[in-house]
């Protein structure tokens, strides 16, 4: 076989993964489990399609579906306005109520960033009783880093994964503006870390920078962690997710048979 047959043969693989991909339709993939990620105030788009492509090339089959909880693209109208953020939360609940009471032993996960956080913590709070989620991934959350978690893990079967960072320049200001929970002149999880609740301290990993992070594209800033290689390589871990090696490329096969 010479070299551009295998150049087509491997294009040809190529496309047909990638058809098969954004064909999936959602309640197919909606079968072999759930993910929702939520975005930050403002819903700038920080993770929209990075996330769903960091777990996917991961090699995650479920569905992951971006949740919108903002009001606005206004992020200090967001954070500040709580009375939403709930609301969105209960809307939040509802709809993993009801793929739970379809799918009933299927995975559900959530990641959020930011302000989203605090919806996905309420969103989980507010389950019925019974209805459990698996694990909550927190990417820079301002909700403050002493907040109760012990009625969200309730509703969970696995973790609580908390990235921080010192560096985190937003939610410096976020101790003047308030936390998604409406406290002043504190720290936020995502600055400091989560304080486990009393008698749950295995169930909360908190997670923080330092350079080596660097290499995965966290650079301690405070949408870093949504930047897809972090999403494939560390995220998806913790959703029990084993990073598959990114499929070779057309371009891959020729320097691969030509040779430098």
């Amino acid at each position: 076989m010479n070299v551009i047959h295998r150049i087509i043969i491997t294009g040809l693989i190529s496309g047909v993964a990638l058809a098969a991909t954004g064909c999936q339709k959602r309640g197919s993939a909606e079968k072999f489990g759930k993910t929702y990620y939520l975005d930050g105030a403002g819903n700038w788009g920080f993770g929209a399609s990075q996330v769903p492509n960091g777990l996917k090339r991961a090699g995650y089959v479920g569905d992951v579906e971006l949740y919108v909880w903002t009001s606005s693209f206004n992020p200090l109208i967001d954070q500040l306005n709580i009375g939403n953020a709930r609301l969105r939360a209960a809307i939040l609940s509802d709809k993993i109520n009801r793929y739970k009471q379809r799918y009933p032993n299927n995975v559900v996960n959530i990641i959020a960033l930011s302000a989203g956080t605090g919806v996905a913590t309420w969103a989980i709070e507010n389950l019925k009783d019974g209805v459990k989620v698996d694990n909550l991934v927190l990417l820079g959350s301002s909700l403050s880093s002493s907040y109760n978690m012990s009625k969200a893990l309730r509703h969970m079967n696995g973790k609580i994964y908390a990235y921080h960072s010192p560096h985190d320049s937003v939610l410096e200001t976020v101790k003047i503006v308030g936390t998604i929970d409406g406290k002043r002149g504190v720290n936020s999880i995502g600055l400091t870390g989560l304080r486990p609740p009393r008698g749950m301290a295995d169930r909360v990993v908190n997670i923080g920078w330092n350079k080596s992070w660097m290499r995965l594209g966290w650079a301690g800033a405070h949408t870093d962690t949504t930047n897809e290689k972090f999403v494939r390589m560390e995220i998806a871990k913790r959703l029990g997710v084993t990073a598959q090696p990114t499929p070779a490329t057309a371009l891959d096969v020729v320097a691969l048979v030509v040779g430098p």
